[in-house]
């Protein structure tokens, strides 16, 4: 994954689980910090990482 569809405050998806986590800090050295829905920030490999597509909403 490029770090530039990383955005903080977005979210995205850790690949191997599958978990929504929120995108806290993104550094240019291969790695953002991540916070859990259940509580808690941790680092974690960007390439470990998928956007989220947010679904649009129909009407």
């Amino acid at each position: 994954m490029e770090t530039k569809y990383l955005q903080k405050g977005s979210q995205a998806k850790i690949a191997s689980t599958g978990q929504i986590v929120e995108v806290k800090r993104v550094s240019n050295h291969g790695f953002s910090v991540v916070r859990f829905q259940t509580g808690g920030d941790y680092m974690i490999l960007n390439d470990r990482l998928e956007t989220v597509e947010k679904e649009e909403m129909q009407h």
